[in-house]
């Protein structure tokens, strides 16, 4: 990797920070904002990748903490600090081919830089400098036994390898040169590639055992003034890769150099500089940054190069920086960071599948209310709080012991979710004294719509117990309602990826969506403990009643893989178990013999404060892995509703139902006619 300046500008650094997070806490969301994959960061709104294991599955660099201290971390599910050696300053800048030994430099108590190697197995960071007075690591072997950087051992600094826990050794410099620092190795360490001075200029070297440091030299044409920087060596140490003065132009070229061959790797369409920065294990594919030019200005953006297809512009995450540090051993993961498009925030961003992605908006369509466990809960709710919004026990017995009924219910919302509900029962009841016990059996389906306009449909069937009890006074009504239910959802996710990148005349193209789809299967269980006191009159045949109720509902969904579009994912298994409290009144006027009124008012608290969290990984690469938490429900809402009880004779009662609710995870309007026939 290219050498960074840390201590002397530390201050500064921690200054900026502060502004760049306040910047990202207080600037309105952009659209550009969506198409990397964000590995977050620690707290202080800022990070840069610098390296990604072999397997590609360990992201490694640094990122400003809650502290405003910029701190080494260690991505896989999420981003984690790694901490540092005793002052406020660490980055990670290297991994093995597993991630397993991470490696980088931190400022010890005194202030001054080590290396060290972190061992993920036991979360330790040791200081591996030894005898160095002060130094860095900037890679590591695939097998995590060979670490490669710089070091200072009297006056200025060296190119250093350490093997395992040895003291590391200076690798020297060029010929006329005092200084150097190395910058790559390959997959067995036998390869470490770097730069040093030569009394004149700057040149990439490549250093083995038995060869010794050999200067890369420069392009053909070159002349003695030129420079050129090794940054880094594929895996099987034939190919490495840097950045080189450009004859013809003077500015500096990213370049290739296989069996002591030099090539100019060239630059975006309008740009003037480039520079390589890592290359994948066979030597195929180089990553780093090249100037662009876009509309009338030149940016510059993380670049990719292969074979047979050239150089490709991987745009930016909105700001007019970006740059591509690290690439895992197939290709298949690219990781760099960005400018947003405040223009002062820097996040760090992975590129898989020739897209750029953001994986909170990958998962976005299937997260807070448009979960799968979400859905699974409103359906489960509707009949409970639906057809059963009230014990059997306060429907007409027309004087018999035992009823039978057939519901159905609808439900509708298209304020905190676009979805249609329904489902039909049905039941019987039979009274014992001041007990009623009934059973129901039913079937539900759910349609929704996701962000981008890609369906959901969740169905299933239910059964529906319930048992009520009317109390000493004779008037209060306690009932126990349990519904398990078995569904299955069909959903389809979209999301967006691309990149913002220049088109023709400097249009911004690159965005666009892909769909995948999953089935699984769900199990849901709800219980309601619910209290009704005893009417109160209020004027004439006007009385009120109070009620309130406790709902717990657990959702399980089953692990299952997408399929069908450009980034798959396989979801691990996910439960969650909400609680719901309700608290209202009812007031009930008969009209006539045979028709009763009944006005109700409820207000509805969210006892959990999250849904559930998402969890898996892309099921194309088994890679990118993801962990991202559930959206908050909405905390309170209040539902008004009107029943209407009308005998038709007798023995039979229709009862037609309807509630309106305020925002909230409720439907916005739900009705429900059931007939009942006693016997």
């Amino acid at each position: 990797m290219p050498p960074t300046q840390s201590c002397p500008r530390r201050s500064f650094f921690r200054a900026a920070a502060g502004l760049a997070l306040a910047v990202a806490l207080g600037a309105p969301a952009t659209s550009w904002a969506i198409n990397f994959t964000d590995l977050g960061e620690l707290g202080g709104g800022w990070s840069s990748a610098l390296g990604v294991s072999g397997n590609g599955l360990i992201v490694v660099g640094q990122s400003v903490n809650s502290s405003l201290d910029f701190e080494a971390f260690r991505y896989e599910i999420s981003a984690v600090g790694l901490g540092d050696l005793g002052t406020h300053f660490s980055e990670a800048t290297g991994a093995s081919f597993d991630g397993s030994v991470i490696v980088g430099a931190s400022f010890d108590a005194l202030g001054v830089e080590r290396p060290f190697r972190f061992d993920s197995a036991s979360g330790t960071m040791l200081d591996a400098g030894g005898t160095l007075i002060s130094g860095r690591f900037n890679a590591v072997s695939a097998d995590g036994h060979v670490a490669v950087g710089r070091g200072t051992f009297g006056s200025g600094f060296y190119a250093i390898k350490q093997v395992d826990a040895a003291d590391p050794i200076s690798l020297g410099a060029l010929p006329g040169g005092f200084t150097s620092q190395a910058t790559g190795v390959s997959s067995d360490g036998g390869v470490i590639v770097g730069f040093s001075d030569n009394g004149v200029t700057t040149r990439g070297f490549k250093y083995t055992t038995f060869g010794g440091m050999v200067s890369l030299g420069v392009l053909p044409g070159g002349s003695a003034a030129d420079e050129s920087r090794a940054y880094a060596v594929s895996a099987n140490g034939t190919t490495i890769v840097g950045e080189v003065t450009d004859p013809g132009t003077s500015h500096l070229r990213a370049f290739k150099s296989v069996a002591g061959v030099m090539t100019n790797l060239g630059v975006l369409p309008g740009g003037l500089n480039s520079a390589a920065f890592a290359v994948n294990g066979s030597g195929s594919l180089v990553v780093g940054r090249s100037e662009v030019l876009v509309g009338s200005l030149i940016e510059t953006h993380a670049m990719k190069y292969e074979l047979g297809a050239g150089m490709t512009d991987l745009g930016t995450l909105g700001g007019n920086w970006s740059e591509a540090r690290g690439v895992s051993d197939d290709g298949s993961i690219i990781v760099g960071s960005s400018l947003l498009a405040d223009g002062l925030t820097t996040h760090a961003f992975l590129y898989t599948n020739s897209a750029l992605l953001d994986v909170n908006d990958w998962m976005s369509s299937l997260n807070g209310p448009n979960s799968v466990l979400a859905m699974a809960n409103s359906l489960a709710s509707l009949p409970m709080e639906g057809a059963h919004h009230r014990p059997l026990m306060s429907y007409d017995s027309m004087g018999k012991l035992g009823q039978c009924w057939a519901t159905g219910d609808f439900g509708a919302s298209s304020r905190n979710t676009d979805s249609q509900l329904a489902s039909g029962e049905v039941g019987a009841s039979w009274s014992y004294g001041d007990v009623m016990a009934g059973l129901a059996v039913g079937h539900g389906v759910l349609n929704q719509t996701l962000p981008f306009g890609s369906p959901a449909v969740v169905s299933g069937n239910y059964l529906l117990g319930e048992v009520d009890f009317r109390l000493a006074d004779k008037q209060s009504i306690l009932s126990i309602v349990a519904m398990p239910g078995s569904w299955q959802s069909n959903t389809t996710r979209t999301y967006r990826i691309g990149s913002r990148r220049p088109g023709g005349l400097g249009t911004v193209v690159g965005i666009a969506t892909s769909s995948s789809l999953g089935v699984t299967s769900i199990l849901t269980e709800s219980v309601r403990l619910r209290y009704d006191g005893a009417p109160h009159p209020v004027a004439g045949r006007l009385t009120a009643t109070p009620f309130a109720s406790l709902t717990w509902t657990r959702a399980k969904v089953d692990s299952y893989q997408e399929h069908g579009g450009a980034f798959n994912a396989t979801f691990d298994a996910q439960s969650h178990t909400s609680t719901e409290g309700r608290l209202g009144l009812t007031v009930k006027y008969p009209l006539t013999v045979d028709l009763t009124l009944l006005v109700g008012g409820e207000w509805i608290h969210r006892f959990d404060r999250t849904s559930g969290a998402l969890s898996g990984i892309d099921a194309d690469l088994g890679a990118m892995p993801f962990a991202i938490p559930g959206l908050a429900p909405a905390a309170d809402q209040a539902r008004l509703g009107l029943d209407v009880d009308y005998k038709l004779n007798a023995r039979t009662l229709l009862n037609f139902s309807v509630h309106i609710a305020g925002f909230g995870e409720r439907p916005d309007i739900s009705a429900a006619l059931s007939l009942r026939r006693a016997f």
